[in-house]
């Protein structure tokens, strides 16, 4: 199953340069520019165009594998206490859940053109049978949870304010069932406190649904329900991520958002937690290095025991092909 499911190495070879040459007409030199402007596969800067192309469609067929090994094989993802997969893949009955997947997968798949979507979409089925669908939770974020702050940006005049932005990181609850930790709600607390004290005018809560293995409750969007209901934030006011995973995640997917919603580029955010998540905010560059490839934000003054300056880096808006329920 795994052999049949999988790109092989001279497919993605065969491919990367098929649909390099298919590209290299007036519309596909417009898609190039595109995704080279997109800087998702890295930094586009002194890439040529071929390179840039074949590099991010090697990694997409490569990703596919990817999610195939840990949601069909069950290899090891990179934090298996929360990602891994939810089946016993030694008992003889997954077999049929396998076929099952291949059978469904193989009834899209009526006309030859369309083989080229096999791996695709038996990754994304993994995915929804494991449970896994994270990575388009909420979305689209900006016509619907974040549709009210989205809107407020454009009217904001940040000269008035210190910071951009407040970002909030969670903590996640021990508990299964629980919707908010008692961490969770003290830094909240801490992020009411600054905005009604005009530090920044939006706060940022960032979490997914991670802790514990398979809650149900997304971590940001239970923070955005506390600072609304709880402690009178206004609607307008509050940003979710309700993707990160790591706190490496809640850092970049905050500077995305901080480069693609209208921040002012010039002015620092910052980020509360507790006095040791903010330790480790501080030294969390060789983490970013090792997980990210990069390190998405830029740090300022630490200017208390519970807040950090930061500011985006355009590194961030790099995909991470290696974190499939939040690239």
């Amino acid at each position: 199953f795994m052999d049949a499911f999988k790109w092989k190495q001279e497919e993605i070879d065969l491919l990367v340069n098929i649909f390099a040459a298919n590209t290299k007409s007036q519309t596909g030199q417009s898609f190039r520019k595109r995704l080279m402007d997109s800087q998702t596969y890295g930094l586009s800067q002194g890439k040529k165009a071929d390179e840039y192309l074949a590099r991010a469609f090697r990694q997409d067929l490569e990703a596919m594998n990817y999610v195939i090994d840990v949601y069909a094989g069950g290899r090891k993802p990179n934090y298996p206490r929360i990602d891994s997969i939810s089946f016993n893949i030694t008992n003889k009955s997954y077999l049929y859940l396998l076929k099952d997947v291949a059978q469904d997968v193989l009834k899209d798949v009526q006309q030859p053109k369309l083989a080229f979507y096999e791996s695709l979409w038996t990754a994304v089925r993994l995915l929804e049978v494991n449970e896994r669908w994270d990575v388009a939770q909420l979305e689209p974020l900006m016509e619907l949870e974040n549709k009210k702050a989205y809107e407020a940006i454009r009217k904001t005049d940040f000269s008035r304010y210190p910071y951009s932005l407040l970002l909030t990181l969670g903590a996640g609850p021990d508990q299964y069932g629980q919707p908010i930790s008692p961490g969770g709600m003290l830094r909240s607390r801490m992020a009411a406190r600054s905005y009604f004290d005009g530090l920044a005018p939006f706060i940022m809560v960032s979490g997914g649904r991670v802790h514990p293995y398979k809650t149900p409750y997304i971590e940001a969007l239970e923070m955005k329900k506390y600072l609304m209901q709880v402690l009178g934030v206004p609607e307008e006011a509050i940003l979710i991520d309700p993707h990160a995973r790591h706190t490496t995640t809640n850092l970049r997917n905050t500077s995305r958002i901080l480069l693609t919603y209208g921040f002012p580029q010039d002015k620092f955010a910052i980020v509360n937690s507790s006095v040791p998540h903010i330790d480790a905010v501080q030294n969390m560059a060789d983490r970013c290095m090792r997980e990210l490839g990069y390190i998405p934000y830029e740090l300022g003054k630490r200017i208390s025991d519970v807040i950090v300056e930061f500011k985006p880096r355009i590194e961030s808006l790099t995909i991470d092909p290696d974190e499939p329920l939040d690239p």
